[in-house]
Protein backbone atom coordinates (compact mmCIF):
# COMPACT_ATOMS: atom_id res chain seq x y z
CA UNK A 1 0.00 0.00 0.00
CA UNK A 2 1.86 3.31 -1.20
CA UNK A 3 -0.09 5.61 0.85
CA UNK A 4 -2.33 5.24 3.78
CA UNK A 5 -5.27 7.76 4.54
CA UNK A 6 -6.69 8.64 7.56
CA UNK A 7 -9.39 11.12 8.56
CA UNK A 8 -8.41 13.73 11.71
CA UNK A 9 -11.25 15.76 12.59
CA UNK A 10 -12.63 16.43 8.68
CA UNK A 11 -8.97 16.54 7.64
CA UNK A 12 -7.84 14.02 5.25
CA UNK A 13 -3.96 12.74 5.92
CA UNK A 14 -2.22 11.26 3.25
CA UNK A 15 1.13 9.55 4.63
CA UNK A 16 3.62 8.47 1.83
CA UNK A 17 4.23 4.83 2.97
CA UNK A 18 6.69 3.58 -0.33
CA UNK A 19 8.59 0.37 0.71
CA UNK A 20 11.64 3.07 0.74
CA UNK A 21 11.90 5.40 4.15
CA UNK A 22 12.76 8.02 1.56
CA UNK A 23 10.08 8.27 -0.30
CA UNK A 24 10.86 8.21 -3.92
CA UNK A 25 7.86 9.37 -5.83
CA UNK A 26 6.76 6.01 -8.13
CA UNK A 27 4.44 6.52 -10.60
CA UNK A 28 2.16 3.68 -8.05
CA UNK A 29 3.05 6.87 -5.56
CA UNK A 30 1.70 9.68 -7.31
CA UNK A 31 -1.52 7.98 -8.75
CA UNK A 32 -2.26 7.29 -5.11
CA UNK A 33 -1.64 10.32 -4.39
CA UNK A 34 -4.03 11.71 -7.18
CA UNK A 35 -6.88 9.44 -6.16
CA UNK A 36 -6.81 10.54 -2.90
CA UNK A 37 -6.71 14.14 -3.20
CA UNK A 38 -9.63 14.18 -5.87
CA UNK A 39 -11.34 11.95 -3.59
CA UNK A 40 -10.75 14.61 -0.88
CA UNK A 41 -12.23 17.50 -3.50
CA UNK A 42 -15.40 15.55 -3.99
CA UNK A 43 -16.38 14.81 -0.61
CA UNK A 44 -18.03 17.53 1.45
CA UNK A 45 -16.96 16.10 4.98
CA UNK A 46 -13.78 17.09 4.19
CA UNK A 47 -12.64 20.68 4.61
CA UNK A 48 -8.67 19.85 4.18
CA UNK A 49 -5.52 17.56 3.20
CA UNK A 50 -2.30 17.17 4.84
CA UNK A 51 0.76 15.61 2.62
CA UNK A 52 2.85 13.45 5.02
CA UNK A 53 6.00 11.60 4.51
CA UNK A 54 5.65 9.35 7.72
CA UNK A 55 6.94 9.54 11.39
CA UNK A 56 10.74 9.52 11.33
CA UNK A 57 10.50 9.05 7.18
CA UNK A 58 11.68 11.68 4.68
CA UNK A 59 8.51 13.68 2.81
CA UNK A 60 10.35 12.91 -0.21
CA UNK A 61 13.99 12.47 -1.82
CA UNK A 62 12.21 12.91 -5.30
CA UNK A 63 11.28 11.17 -8.32
CA UNK A 64 12.39 7.13 -8.40
CA UNK A 65 15.57 6.60 -9.92
CA UNK A 66 14.74 3.08 -10.97
CA UNK A 67 12.22 4.47 -13.05
CA UNK A 68 13.79 6.95 -15.16
CA UNK A 69 17.46 6.17 -15.13
CA UNK A 70 16.73 3.91 -18.32
CA UNK A 71 14.17 6.24 -19.96
CA UNK A 72 15.77 6.97 -23.15
CA UNK A 73 13.76 7.11 -26.08
CA UNK A 74 11.50 10.48 -26.83
CA UNK A 75 8.54 8.55 -26.23
CA UNK A 76 8.93 7.24 -22.74
CA UNK A 77 10.76 10.48 -21.87
CA UNK A 78 8.08 13.17 -23.32
CA UNK A 79 5.28 10.54 -21.12
CA UNK A 80 7.10 10.46 -17.97
CA UNK A 81 7.89 14.62 -17.85
CA UNK A 82 4.36 15.58 -19.19
CA UNK A 83 3.15 12.78 -15.96
CA UNK A 84 5.38 14.93 -13.57
CA UNK A 85 3.99 18.08 -14.87
CA UNK A 86 0.50 16.93 -14.55
CA UNK A 87 1.25 15.87 -11.29
CA UNK A 88 1.63 19.32 -10.31
CA UNK A 89 -0.84 21.10 -12.01
CA UNK A 90 -3.36 18.05 -10.04
CA UNK A 91 -2.26 19.31 -6.74
CA UNK A 92 -2.54 22.75 -7.88
CA UNK A 93 -6.21 22.39 -9.03
CA UNK A 94 -7.35 21.38 -5.48
CA UNK A 95 -9.46 23.98 -4.27
CA UNK A 96 -9.35 22.56 -0.41
CA UNK A 97 -6.76 23.76 1.73
CA UNK A 98 -3.53 21.14 0.81
CA UNK A 99 -0.59 21.45 3.75
CA UNK A 100 2.59 19.75 3.85
CA UNK A 101 3.81 18.14 7.01
CA UNK A 102 7.73 17.98 5.87
CA UNK A 103 10.84 15.84 8.12
CA UNK A 104 14.26 14.80 6.89
CA UNK A 105 15.06 15.15 3.12
CA UNK A 106 12.98 16.94 0.92
CA UNK A 107 14.66 16.95 -2.68
CA UNK A 108 14.23 17.46 -5.91
CA UNK A 109 10.68 16.12 -7.22
CA UNK A 110 9.70 16.10 -3.06
CA UNK A 111 10.93 19.30 -2.85
CA UNK A 112 8.69 20.97 -5.94
CA UNK A 113 5.35 18.88 -4.52
CA UNK A 114 6.38 20.65 -1.56
CA UNK A 115 6.11 24.04 -3.67
CA UNK A 116 2.50 23.25 -4.75
CA UNK A 117 0.66 23.32 -1.81
CA UNK A 118 -0.37 26.29 0.61
CA UNK A 119 1.70 25.70 3.60
CA UNK A 120 4.59 24.11 4.96
CA UNK A 121 5.03 23.18 8.35
CA UNK A 122 8.49 21.72 8.59
CA UNK A 123 10.70 19.82 11.02
CA UNK A 124 13.91 21.91 12.72
CA UNK A 125 15.92 18.69 10.99
CA UNK A 126 14.36 19.06 7.73
CA UNK A 127 16.42 19.48 4.51
CA UNK A 128 15.55 21.11 1.68
CA UNK A 129 17.86 20.15 -1.63
CA UNK A 130 17.02 21.22 -5.55
CA UNK A 131 20.28 18.98 -6.68
CA UNK A 132 19.48 18.02 -10.36
CA UNK A 133 22.14 20.14 -12.31
CA UNK A 134 24.99 18.88 -10.40
CA UNK A 135 23.59 15.65 -10.39
CA UNK A 136 23.41 15.69 -14.60
CA UNK A 137 19.73 16.20 -14.97
CA UNK A 138 17.83 19.17 -16.18
CA UNK A 139 16.25 21.75 -13.43
CA UNK A 140 13.48 23.24 -15.66
CA UNK A 141 10.27 22.80 -13.53
CA UNK A 142 12.36 23.60 -9.91
CA UNK A 143 13.58 26.45 -11.53
CA UNK A 144 10.29 28.19 -12.71
CA UNK A 145 8.52 27.09 -9.58
CA UNK A 146 11.21 28.65 -7.40
CA UNK A 147 11.43 32.09 -9.83
CA UNK A 148 7.28 31.95 -9.55
CA UNK A 149 7.66 31.85 -5.37
CA UNK A 150 10.64 33.08 -4.42
CA UNK A 151 12.17 35.22 -7.12
CA UNK A 152 15.04 34.65 -9.43
CA UNK A 153 17.81 35.56 -6.90
CA UNK A 154 17.08 32.93 -4.41
CA UNK A 155 16.17 30.52 -7.24
CA UNK A 156 19.79 30.73 -9.10
CA UNK A 157 21.46 29.50 -6.39
CA UNK A 158 19.47 27.14 -5.12
CA UNK A 159 19.13 25.35 -8.22
CA UNK A 160 22.83 25.77 -10.17
CA UNK A 161 24.43 25.13 -5.87
CA UNK A 162 22.66 22.09 -5.48
CA UNK A 163 22.69 22.19 -1.54
CA UNK A 164 20.89 22.35 1.53
CA UNK A 165 19.02 25.36 2.37
CA UNK A 166 19.66 26.74 5.77
CA UNK A 167 16.37 26.46 7.56
CA UNK A 168 16.74 30.52 8.52
CA UNK A 169 16.50 30.65 4.22
CA UNK A 170 13.99 28.58 4.23
CA UNK A 171 12.08 30.13 6.68
CA UNK A 172 12.97 34.03 5.20
CA UNK A 173 12.00 32.81 1.72
CA UNK A 174 8.68 31.12 2.32
CA UNK A 175 9.13 27.99 1.38
CA UNK A 176 8.89 27.18 5.09
CA UNK A 177 6.28 28.64 6.20
CA UNK A 178 6.43 27.62 10.10
CA UNK A 179 9.41 25.69 11.42
CA UNK A 180 8.76 23.51 14.92
CA UNK A 181 10.47 20.55 16.33
CA UNK A 182 9.94 17.10 14.82
CA UNK A 183 7.86 15.35 16.75
CA UNK A 184 5.29 18.03 16.75
CA UNK A 185 5.45 18.43 13.11
CA UNK A 186 2.22 16.35 11.61
CA UNK A 187 -0.03 17.84 14.92
CA UNK A 188 1.27 21.83 13.69
CA UNK A 189 0.33 20.71 10.16
CA UNK A 190 -3.53 19.46 11.17
CA UNK A 191 -4.30 22.04 13.51
CA UNK A 192 -2.84 24.53 10.55
CA UNK A 193 -5.23 22.42 7.99
CA UNK A 194 -8.08 22.92 10.57
CA UNK A 195 -8.00 26.57 10.56
CA UNK A 196 -7.85 27.01 7.09
CA UNK A 197 -10.70 24.47 6.67
CA UNK A 198 -12.62 26.57 8.79
CA UNK A 199 -12.78 29.58 6.64
CA UNK A 200 -16.15 30.17 4.49
CA UNK A 201 -15.40 27.60 1.62
CA UNK A 202 -16.34 29.60 -1.49
CA UNK A 203 -14.59 32.48 -0.82
CA UNK A 204 -11.33 30.34 0.02
CA UNK A 205 -11.87 27.46 -2.93
CA UNK A 206 -12.69 30.70 -5.48
CA UNK A 207 -9.52 32.61 -4.53
CA UNK A 208 -7.30 29.66 -4.60
CA UNK A 209 -8.38 28.35 -7.97
CA UNK A 210 -7.64 32.00 -9.67
CA UNK A 211 -4.33 32.68 -8.02
CA UNK A 212 -3.02 28.79 -8.81
CA UNK A 213 -4.34 29.28 -12.59
CA UNK A 214 -1.46 31.61 -13.21
CA UNK A 215 1.04 29.31 -11.83
CA UNK A 216 -0.75 26.52 -13.84
CA UNK A 217 0.11 28.46 -16.80
CA UNK A 218 3.78 28.71 -16.14
CA UNK A 219 3.74 24.74 -15.76
CA UNK A 220 1.90 24.58 -19.31
CA UNK A 221 3.89 26.92 -20.91
CA UNK A 222 7.29 24.68 -20.42
CA UNK A 223 6.15 21.53 -20.26
CA UNK A 224 7.43 20.77 -24.21
CA UNK A 225 10.55 22.44 -23.75
CA UNK A 226 11.13 20.52 -20.32
CA UNK A 227 10.40 17.30 -22.14
CA UNK A 228 12.98 18.07 -24.54
CA UNK A 229 15.62 19.41 -22.56
CA UNK A 230 15.11 15.95 -20.41
CA UNK A 231 15.52 13.91 -23.89
CA UNK A 232 18.74 15.96 -24.65
CA UNK A 233 19.82 15.22 -21.00
CA UNK A 234 19.20 11.47 -21.08
CA UNK A 235 19.87 10.75 -24.85
CA UNK A 236 23.73 12.14 -23.88
CA UNK A 237 24.11 9.68 -21.00
CA UNK A 238 25.60 12.23 -18.30
CA UNK A 239 22.97 11.89 -16.03
CA UNK A 240 24.06 7.94 -15.83
CA UNK A 241 27.09 7.91 -13.64
CA UNK A 242 25.76 10.43 -11.28
CA UNK A 243 21.97 7.93 -10.77
CA UNK A 244 24.02 4.82 -10.84
CA UNK A 245 25.99 6.64 -7.95
CA UNK A 246 23.00 7.22 -5.84
CA UNK A 247 21.58 3.91 -6.89
CA UNK A 248 24.15 2.08 -5.09
CA UNK A 249 23.61 4.26 -1.97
Amino acid sequence: MMLIKEIHDQVMVLTFNHEKPQNPFSDALQESVLNALSEAESDDNILAVVLYGGQDRSFSVGGDFKEIIDKSTYEIVSKALAQVVDFYISILKITKPVLAAIDHYCIGMGFQVSLCVDYRVVSDRAKFIMPELKNGVACTLGGLMLENLVGRLHMIPICFDGERIPLEDCKRFGIANEITLAEDVLERTIAKAKYYGSFPSVAFRGTKRVNNARFIAALEAVKQDTIDVHFSVFDSQQHRKHMENILSK
